[in-house]
């Protein structure tokens, strides 16, 4: 059975409202899941930079070019984790770089070194840029790393050697926290298109099946209403046939009567005029009234 016009009308305004509301809905929910996810993941490689920059780190013997296994002793534990410290003196000056994982460049220049340490002071714990690579960075003094002492931002906490005014920079890969995100955004559009879809597809569905009963009543409205309408026409035909046969024998009767002038016929050919324009009026009220009603089932109101 068509729908109608209005109805099909309705029906997309519904389906329509209804896949903005679940969209609205998914993406706040996609939000409240995905932000705890990054930050969570952003701590851990925060956790995993501090227990790195705790772990020793022997200058002298990294300075002569001595492997990192038997050097510092760092425990890195993951085959994608890339990591880099660098020591420096009181003015700056470079004293030892050790380097290692997946990404990471086995010896860092001193350049490369020097620079990591700058962006490093200027952007302080937030993650920055460097060799096409996101990286975070921590620093503390050399020799504090037994105390198992991290520094953040200039801040030193729980300093048990003596601190000097060198200081060790440890810096973590956090490129694959980019992608981690990258990943999870994907992940969270395409499962929310998905939603979206199959919400839509259900509110196409239940709107449909609700309409229906209205769909039904309209098409026994719209049958009674042909129906009333050609069984209205037929005794209407009637009426107005019969008033133009009147009017024609009435207009003739007064013709006659005045050629003849046969006494006052005024009043027998007024009345009878009277009243059948009254019925003439009447039948020409109900047929625009049926009119009317077959024009607002053509327009489906």
């Amino acid at each position: 059975m068509k729908m109608s016009r209005d109805l099909a009308v309705f029906r997309r305004r519904i389906v329509v409202v209804s896949a903005v509301l679940v969209a609205l809905c998914t993406a706040a929910c996609m939000t409240l899941i995905a932000v705890p996810l990054i930050n969570a993941d952003m701590t851990m490689r925060r956790h995993m930079l501090e227990e790195f920059s705790n772990q020793p780190f022997d200058v002298e013997r990294t300075g002569a070019g001595i492997e990192a296994h038997g050097t510092s002793g760092l425990i890195v534990a993951g085959a994608d984790i890339s990591w880099c410290r660098v020591a420096v003196d009181e003015s700056d000056k470079m004293l030892a770089v050790e380097c290692g994982g997946a990404a990471a460049v086995d010896r860092l220049s001193e350049s490369g070194a020097t620079q990591l340490v700058r962006l490093r002071d200027e952007v302080g714990s937030q993650p920055f840029s460097f060799d096409g690579r996101r990286w975070i960075g921590l620093w503390q003094p050399l020799g504090a790393q037994d105390g198992a002492v991290t520094v953040s931002n200039g801040n030193v906490a729980a300093v048990e050697a003596a601190p000097t005014g060198r200081r060790v920079y440890t810096f973590l890969d956090v490129t694959p926290h980019g992608e981690y995100v990258a990943s999870l955004i994907l992940r969270c559009i395409s499962s929310g298109a998905v939603i979206v879809l199959c919400a839509t597809a259900v509110a196409a569905f239940a709107t449909t099946r609700s309409l229906r009963p209205v769909r039904e009543a309209r098409e026994r409205e719209r049958k009674f209403v042909l129906s009333a309408s050609h069984e209205l026409k037929t005794p209407l035909m009637a009426i107005t046939s019969a008033c133009d046969v009147l009017e024609a024998e009435a207009a003739i009767s007064s013709d006659v009567s005045g050629d003849l002038s046969i006494g006052d016929a005024s009043v027998g050919v007024d009345s009878p005029s009277r009243w059948l324009g009254i019925i003439r009026g009447a039948s020409d009220e109900m047929a625009r009234s049926i009119s009317d009603m077959l024009r607002s089932l053509d327009g489906g109101v």
